[in-house]
């Protein structure tokens, strides 16, 4: 490049290069130039492959989209700011004046928020229903129902949906279901392959496994809605920061062997808890008490997840007690790191509710949601039995 006055803040073409970079290299361009004005309109119209502005897409969001899809079994997919603007933008894609909602109530204590409070001003409505008992489905899932919002694994009571019931019923209506499936994920369930329209995750969890981004997905086999959500992710601005992307590729090279340590020692600390006497309710589904034990068994085919929560005897001062205790165990209101975390889903995801609305979804005061990290479990083990001695 001449070396005149001014050039140096006009941008230089990218080196060529034939070999492939064995890491995504990361793409921070807010636009992408084009040659002529020919090549403009032809990817205006799709007729090639591009990027324009960084709102519509960009190039580390669609390599992350394609892995997760891959992973979950889609035709496509989006990358989106975080978990919840993955599940705003379904709903503010597809839901039109007249339709309803149908959802589990047990859902994250921010959906539920979202469904209460948010979307009813709106003018949006939800029917709740209980998704680990088929009786309740067909009275919520009405002629105006437009979505079907469920958890296979609920959060933070790890209750598991008769998902098979719930596309019976569901074909009966015009609905389509979406699944949350950030607790279970691809590894131990695929939605879309057993009738689900929709999946979504928030891939700031156990898929980037490093608690340092924040990005949602929701994927599909339709066309049409990939159409629709496309185009108001953009509109709106739902879009990923191509930074959190790049780390969420990296952190999702490593998501199965993380799962499957994490569910191991997810099974090892529910059954060094299951009679302590300190604890007077334990959720898991791998233990036999888990009253959808079978069918997790049938559906999850052993992937019970990297989840344990417990209930412990006393008030919040056991709780504190544990938890100054337990003081490796970061307290954290998220879930999916490498280290286990704990956390207090009342005063935490479901601390909008009052402690009637709480009790009446089975949220206990003294709840303790165990996220388990791939630490050696003799060191998970020595933090818990020290916190429950002093509990």
């Amino acid at each position: 490049m001449k070396k005149t006055k001014g050039t140096i803040v006009r941008r230089n073409k990218i080196p060529e290069n034939e070999g492939i970079p064995l890491s995504t290299p990361l793409s921070a361009s807010v636009m992408y130039h084009y040659e002529n004005i020919e090549q403009v309109k032809a990817l205006n119209e799709k007729k090639i492959e591009g990027f324009s502005y960084a709102r519509y897409a960009n190039p580390n969001a669609k390599i992350l989209a394609e892995k997760i899809s891959w992973l979950e079994d889609a035709k496509g997919g989006f990358i989106t700011a975080s978990g919840m603007s993955a599940l705003s933008c379904v709903f503010l894609a597809l839901l039109k004046k007249g339709d309803t909602i149908a959802a589990s109530k047990q859902l994250y204590g921010q959906s539920l928020k979202m469904l209460t409070k948010m979307l009813p001003r709106m003018g949006f409505e939800t029917k709740f229903f209980d998704s680990s008992d088929p009786s309740t489905f067909a009275e919520a899932i009405t002629p105006t129902t437009k979505i079907i919002l469920v958890e296979i694994e609920s959060n933070p009571l790890l209750r598991i949906t008769y998902f098979d019931e719930l596309v019976k019923v569901a074909k009966e209506s015009s609905a389509l279901i979406m699944v949350d499936n950030t607790f279970t994920t691809p590894s131990g369930y695929k939605p879309l392959n057993h009738g689900a329209t929709l999946v979504m995750h928030s891939v700031s969890k156990i898929l980037s496994g490093h608690s340092d981004l924040n990005l949602g997905y929701i994927g599909s086999n339709d066309d049409k809605l990939l159409e629709d959500i496309d185009e108001l992710i953009a509109n709106f601005g739902l879009n990923s920061n191509p930074f959190n992307c790049w780390l969420a590729e990296r952190g999702l090279h490593t998501f199965d062997l993380r799962f499957k340590e994490a569910q191991r020692n997810a099974a090892k600390l529910a059954a060094l808890l299951e009679d302590h006497p300190k604890i007077s309710k334990l959720y898991y589904p791998g233990l036999a008490s888990h009253p959808e034990h079978l069918l997790a068994k049938t559906m999850l085919k052993g992937n019970f997840g990297t989840i344990v929560s417990f209930v412990l005897k006393g008030d919040y001062t056991n709780v504190n007690n544990f938890l100054n205790a337990a003081k490796d165990i970061p307290y954290g209101s998220t879930l999916g790191d490498v280290s286990t975390l704990v956390v207090v889903p009342s005063i935490s995801s479901h601390r909008h509710l009052n402690k009637e609305e709480r009790l009446a979804l089975g949220i206990e005061d003294t709840l303790i949601r165990v996220s388990l990290g791939i630490e050696a479990f003799s060191l998970i083990k020595n933090d818990f039995l020290t916190g429950l001695e002093e509990a």
